[in-house]
């Protein structure tokens, strides 16, 4: 089966918040927890990549907590899943075609990479204002 881990779809759920909440409404971390059901420390380690990328912004303190760091127009959905799970991949040899030794053999590769284009495609297509209803 292929699948987001948790850390996908936990922190597709959390950036969803912030978009409903305003992209210039800066929103603590244990809020988040609390309001979205994702255990607190594992919400701190996700929304690391997703600082280091640029797609949030994050302020420690009192007064402080995390925030769209772009218009919510201007984030694919693409971007914020391979902040948290990594490139996409439908297979290994997509990753990496050296490591595959049936390679040029094997009619399974173009059919991955013509799928795993079209799945790019549609993530890219939508914005983070799309995981709202």
């Amino acid at each position: 089966m292929i699948r987001l881990t948790k850390a996908g779809e936990y922190g597709l759920r959390a950036i969803r918040y912030l978009v409903e909440n305003g992209d210039e409404t800066r929103i603590s971390i244990g809020d988040i927890s609390i309001e979205k059901k994702i255990p607190e420390p594992f919400l701190r380690k996700l929304f690391k990549p997703l600082v280091q990328q640029g797609i949030i912004n994050s302020t420690r303190g009192v007064s402080g907590g995390v925030r769209l760091a772009r218009k919510p127009e201007d984030i694919s959905v693409l971007e914020v899943v391979e902040a948290l799970e990594g490139p996409l991949a439908l297979n290994e040899c997509l990753l990496d075609e050296v490591s595959c030794e049936f390679l040029d053999e094997c009619g399974m590769h173009d059919i991955w990479e013509e799928a795993q284009t079209a799945m790019a495609k549609v993530l890219r297509s939508k914005n983070i204002t799309n995981l709202t209803k």
